[in-house]
């Protein structure tokens, strides 16, 4: 006969504890999950929605202010066209944004704050990037000069170092982000003094060996842009260029000492190289009868020009569908008019239509249409003076987050 064994109780009590665990473990993972599925239905919403629902508790502040779901929201942000937004401003100083889906397209503008009050003597955007604009300020009555980084979704602004040299209209400026250091990057240049650049974490600007430069630099838009006592001047010269076209972690743009080729220069190792220009485009270095210009689309680095003759334009588009390879521009279309002048790309659809912002003849102002011949143009009347639009993508970076001083 077997002697039966008594229970022990340690070992009842270790199995209690393990079940506990487990169940504890178990109730972590379905909130881990929980988590999960709130972040990313929250990921998939617009920015105006997730400001008012910071308010909800604090669970929601915490999760919506983590860098990570601003990494997140703007991933799926920036592959989605109802997060494209165009920046709009006009001849009173007041910013308006407009959806650039194209069942929508300037159909639902709202107006904007502007990122600093008081009475300002003149302004200028510079550039736009992720979400973010850099612009320049003078206030009243001391002109003293500001530069401001300021995200447009959430309003948030803060004031950036002054460069070292001049911050006069001829400089030319680019915003860009630097995967290697994980760092926003802004470049000036100006073909008088030496280049900079400043790294948003950092506190200072550092000179840089310029790269060999003409008289003239063709840059993303034709046209200067400046609001300046009380009023919006639209300049059209060789020396008052727009911003630099930023992908694939270089800025481009054209130079007058080069006929074959435009600038590039890598943001990361901070060097200066060369893409070559399609065939049939000719660099003609005067504005009185051609004008071209370097642009991104859909991620693509793209070149045009227009070309004047007996007051009839003639506007062509190419784009490279391989960056840094020759034979991989393709000139996408040509327009040809005897009223639509300064011809800008600004941004292309999921069909492959490019919304373009024009100078019109006997109207002050821009308009905008797109590349399909049969579309009308925006504004249609003369009263609504647009002078300019930015695109960008609906973002929660900050940038107080983005500078350490």
């Amino acid at each position: 006969m077997k002697e039966s064994i008594p229970p022990n109780p340690q070992s009842n009590l270790c199995k209690a504890a393990g079940k506990r665990v487990v169940k504890h473990l178990e109730k972590i993972k379905q909130m881990d999950l929980q988590e999960e599925i709130i972040m990313d239905i929250l990921s998939r919403l617009p920015v105006r929605s997730l400001l008012r629902f910071k308010c909800v508790s604090k669970f929601w502040m915490t999760l919506i202010s983590q860098p990570y779901f601003t990494t997140k929201h703007f991933n799926h942000a920036k592959n989605n066209q109802s997060f494209q937004k165009m920046l709009l401003l006009n001849k009173e100083y007041s910013f308006h944004c407009s959806s650039l889906s194209s069942d929508q397209l300037f159909e639902d503008i709202q107006r904007l704050d502007r990122p600093c009050s008081g009475e300002l003597w003149g302004w200028k955007i510079h550039c736009c990037y992720d979400g973010l604009a850099i612009i320049g300020v003078r206030n009243y009555p001391d002109n003293d000069f500001i530069l401001l980084l300021w995200n447009l979704s959430t309003r948030e602004s803060v004031v950036l170092p002054n460069p070292k040299f001049s911050q006069e209209v001829t400089c030319t400026w680019g915003l860009g982000y630097d995967s290697t250091s994980d760092d926003y990057k802004i470049l000036k240049i100006n073909g008088k003094e030496r280049n900079e650049v400043l790294a948003l974490k950092s506190s200072f600007w550092r000179k840089l060996d310029n790269h060999p430069t003409g008289d003239n630099c063709a840059l993303s838009d034709m046209d200067y842009l400046a609001f300046r006592h009380g009023a919006l001047d639209c300049l059209d010269t060789s020396s008052n260029m727009g911003c630099l076209a930023f992908v694939h972690g270089a800025f481009h743009w054209i130079d007058s000492l080069l006929n074959h080729s435009m600038v590039m220069f890598s943001i990361s190792n901070e060097v200066y190289g060369e893409i070559p220009l399609p065939e049939g485009l000719d660099l003609v270095f005067d504005i009185m009868h051609s004008k071209q210009g370097v642009s991104v689309l859909g991620g693509m680095l793209c070149v045009y020009s227009t070309r004047i003759h007996h007051r009839e334009y003639t506007f062509k588009l190419w784009v490279m569908n391989e960056y840094g390879v020759k034979e991989s521009w393709n000139q996408l279309f040509t327009i040809e008019s005897t009223d639509l002048y300064s011809i800008t790309p600004k941004y292309m659809f999921s069909d492959g239509e490019v919304l373009l912002r024009c100078s019109q003849l006997r109207r002050s102002g821009s308009v905008f249409k797109t590349s399909n011949e049969s579309s009308g143009v925006w504004p249609q009347s003369d009263s609504e003076c647009i002078q300019d639009g930015f695109v960008y993508t609906e973002s929660l970076i900050s940038p107080k987050l983005l500078t350490w001083y």
